[in-house]
């Protein structure tokens, strides 16, 4: 449950007991010739309490710095004398000191409102954290900035920040988010531009809602900004079995801001492979003109409107170097360029005998089967794709990154168990490590009887296959 946080008196879940605590240190770094340990309190820098990882790189880059860190109780001052520029390599056990600050929207395609009970703790928290945005890439709607949180990003250049604007109509964009404060995402651009903060921007399209003039009318407004819009990626709007059961009880908006409306409601729903591909012939003039305006691509679709169509993804160089990659655009292209790779420099016949499973969601099944079966031609090994339904969340999810341990083990316990079994490292939490239904990749091995890797190429996976081969004696 949300709590209050005693730092900055907001709204936040996954608070720390203590804040400030160091986790590690890196080797050769300036904390660790200072004597710098985990379980370490960094208090303030300068006289000031830091607030969080942010805070501190920004007071202790300086010519001079006062600190003090405390350790088992007692408190120790470090004068320094500094060149400002100095690598500290330190890690804190919670990056914000405080936990995630809550959202105060009510979208009404809210993943977290989709889910059911029993998953990982973290996936319930309705995170909205401008922090974050820029530590992780997150994205953020900036309904909850208050003036001092613009006068810090403001003065600690905290860029680049990801921000979800879905559409850029006031009307509409209030509509989408469930805030008042929605409506006024351009001023709120600008102001980010005038700072110089670089922004990326992310439009979650739904079918008949903020698509079609809608999103020429986004497209055209986002233009206007110069080179602090870095990128703009459009997602199709996801729904689980969950949320497919919400939107057919037609909730009425509650809000009385999300009122204004014809209708006053909004009719969530998945793409149909027909509007997928409008949307995508849309996008391709769109990406012409910015080509030709901007030099660059600029507007990138999410790979599963291609996938979903049957089209292949856009060759790599339309991606501008993956500027999204890690919200999952050009993901799948940058995978197959990885495997690309490692044809070219791979040795043939050098994994024969290798075997193992390959397991992935239903959307990218046929192109995986089709990579895996180059992979095997150059490399001998044997592995073999299981295409897996998501039935904890509903087959209407079909990204790999949303299977639980659950549905691998549904589609997997019955199968002849021939070597480790690959699955996506996005199938797990950056924080705990573990899947979506909160199992350890120990968990599922043993459930499994064989051994689980998470890889992010098939690189990763050669790499798995060749250390577990038998090594050759010493002549």
């Amino acid at each position: 449950m949300p709590v209050v946080s005693p730092l900055s008196h907001r709204r936040v879940e996954l608070a720390p007991a203590v804040p400030g605590v160091v986790e590690a240190v890196a080797p050769g770094s300036l904390a660790a010739q200072l004597g710098f340990a985990p379980g370490d309190r960094v208090l303030t820098v300068n006289g000031r309490r830091i607030e969080d990882a942010l805070d501190f790189q920004f007071r202790a880059q300086a010519e001079a710095a006062t600190l003090e860190v405390e350790r088992a109780g007692i408190v120790r001052r470090l004068e320094l004398e500094l060149e400002g520029d100095e690598y500290w390599g330190v890690t804190f056990a919670d990056p914000t000191f405080d936990g995630v600050r809550v959202c105060e929207n009510a979208c009404p395609f809210c993943f977290i409102k989709q889910i059911p009970k029993g998953m990982r703790k973290s996936l319930y928290v309705m995170d909205d954290d401008y922090r974050y945005s820029m530590l992780y890439g997150s994205f953020v709607t900036l309904t909850n900035l208050t003036e001092e949180d613009w006068r810090r990003i403001e003065e600690q250049h905290i860029s680049p920040m990801h921000v979800s604007v879905h559409s850029t109509d006031p009307e509409l964009r209030v509509a989408l988010v469930g805030n008042p404060k929605a409506g006024r995402v351009m001023e709120d651009l600008a102001r980010l531009e005038r700072a110089g903060i670089d922004f990326h921007a992310q439009l979650v399209l739904c079918p008949g809602v903020n698509d079609g003039e809608e999103l020429d009318r986004s497209l055209r407004d986002l233009a206007s900004f110069g080179d602090r819009l870095l990128s703009i990626a459009g997602v199709p709007v996801g729904l689980t079995r969950h949320g497919q059961e919400r939107q057919s009880k037609q909730l009425r908006l509650s809000r009385t801001c999300m009122r204004t409306l014809p209708g006053k409601q909004i009719a969530v729903r998945r793409y149909e492979p027909a509007e997928a591909e409008a949307v995508i012939a849309q996008a391709e003039v769109w990406q012409d003109r910015f080509r030709r305006e901007r030099g660059s691509t600029f507007f990138h679709l999410g790979d599963e409107f291609y996938l979903m169509t049957g089209r292949p993804v856009p060759d790599a160089s339309v991606y501008d170097g993956f500027p999204q990659i890690e919200d999952g655009i050009g993901i799948t292209r940058h995978f197959l360029e990885n495997l690309d790779g490692y044809l070219r420099r791979s040795r043939a016949g050098s994994l024969t005998g290798g075997r193992g499973t390959v397991a992935c969601g239903t959307l990218i099944g046929p192109t995986m089967r089709e990579a895996v079966d180059r992979f095997n031609a150059r490399s001998g090994a044997e592995l073999e794709v299981v295409a897996v339904e998501n039935r904890y969340l509903g087959p209407e999810i079909t990204v790999s990154g949303l299977l639980t341990g659950q549905d691998l083990l549904f589609s997997l316990a019955d199968r002849p168990a021939h070597g480790p079994l690959y699955i996506s490292d996005r199938m797990l939490s950056d924080r705990t490590g573990t899947l979506l239904d909160d199992r350890s990749l120990d968990d599922l091995a043993a459930e499994l009887s064989r051994p689980v890797v998470a890889a992010g190429t098939l690189n990763d996976v050669a790499r798995d296959l060749r250390s577990r081969r038998p090594r050759r004696a010493a002549a």
